[in-house]
């Protein structure tokens, strides 16, 4: 990892995306403002990592920044759809609290193996946000769930393997891809 300075381009996007999240909250009841902010938000989310990788700005700073970013988000939409939408959330209560679980028990493992709370970008936590982010669009513009609910399975299976790679690697590695890359962290 580079420098970990704060004041990069792709950590300002992820600090940007910590704003955001909570203005959801205004612009509750309209549905194209709704819209357009999760596509802000979304996009925020995918240009943070593809800048820092690109211009070789990648800290451990900007990776934190970015799983904060995308915890807010996630708390944010949370508290909105109770309040706004409860009727996804009633739907998908099950779904929410095991991920919430697994992701928590990640947190733990991060902080007592390595010291810092597990949080990693493997490409199937990248492919869940997209998913999900997508899912959020749809949802508010059609009330469609069918993508959510996809994103939610999706979001366990990835879950589980942040987990297993936290419990059975020896190294903290934040952008790891996936569990394939284990090997390489037993032996690096």
């Amino acid at each position: 990892m580079v420098n970990d300075k704060i004041s990069t381009f792709p950590n300002l996007l992820s600090l940007s995306r910590m704003l955001l999240s909570p203005v959801i909250f205004m612009v509750a009841g309209k549905r194209i403002m709704l819209f357009l902010l999760l596509l802000i938000i979304g996009i925020t989310d995918m240009l943070d990592g593809y800048f820092a990788r690109k211009f070789k700005k990648e800290t451990m700073i900007g990776a934190w920044l970015d799983s904060i970013a995308d915890f807010v988000f996630f708390i944010s939409f949370i508290i909105y759809s109770i309040w706004f939408e409860s009727e996804i959330i009633v739907e998908f209560t099950f779904f929410i609290l095991v991920i919430i679980s697994i992701k928590l028990l990640s947190a733990i493992t991060g902080l007592i193996r390595y010291k810092q709370p597990g949080l990693l970008h493997t490409i199937g936590n990248k492919i869940t946000g997209v998913i999900i982010y997508s899912g959020l669009c749809v949802f508010v513009l059609f009330r469609s769930t069918i993508i959510v609910e996809i994103g939610l399975y999706i979001s366990i299976l990835s879950a589980m393997e942040e987990l297993i790679i936290l419990l059975i690697g020896n190294k903290y590695k934040p952008n790891i891809k996936g569990i394939w890359q284990i090997k390489h962290l037993r032996t690096a």
